[in-house]
């Protein structure tokens, strides 16, 4: 598939409001015109930064290691766009840098785990077993909810549905 989008990384720094001689490292992904700004947390002295190249001036291993970083996050954001391409997303700067920060992913709740749960054991387990996990899922909803205005979600590292999927004796909910 041809892709008409343009796609330009540059590399560039910004000086901090308290300190002029120190300079914050960001990544700019530029889209059709449109940009998106990703702080890189990294920080160097003025004269250490070459504007033209986008990396450190000589040879030292601070500069080598800095280097070589900033190589491994150009990398990846090219990376970001090839994954966009291949999921026939849409490309755009905010698209790219939410998946290179990992904050395009959907959550599951922790009642939409229990929902999976139970759909996929129902075949597997008994009657009566599975009596027991939906009055505790029914108890979980209602302790969940009580007092939230909004579904309480777990982060990818905490409870990940692939996770669930990849175990097969689900933990017993005690509340």
């Amino acid at each position: 598939m041809r892709n008409s989008n343009t796609l330009k990384v540059l590399l560039f720094t910004r000086d901090t409001s308290n300190n002029p001689e120190k300079l914050t490292i960001y990544a700019r992904i530029t889209v059709n015109g449109k940009r998106a700004e990703i702080s890189l947390k990294r920080y160097v002295s003025v004269n250490e930064w070459d504007e033209t190249r986008g990396r450190l001036h000589g040879l030292t291993h601070k500069a080598r290691l800095l280097n070589s970083y900033l190589d491994e996050v150009y990398g990846a954001i090219m990376d970001t766009h090839k994954q966009l391409l291949r999921e026939d997303k849409l490309i755009t700067a905010q698209a790219i840098k939410a998946r290179y920060l990992g904050q395009d992913e959907q959550h599951k709740t922790l009642l939409e785990l229990i929902k999976y749960h139970n759909e996929s054991q129902k075949s597997k387990l008994r009657p009566g077993t599975m009596k027991n996990y939906y009055g505790k899922s029914k108890l979980s909803k209602k302790c969940l909810n009580w007092g939230c205005k909004t579904p309480i979600s777990f982060a990818s590292e905490c409870a990940d549905l692939n996770t669930v999927q990849g175990s097969v004796n689900w933990p017993k909910l005690t509340v």
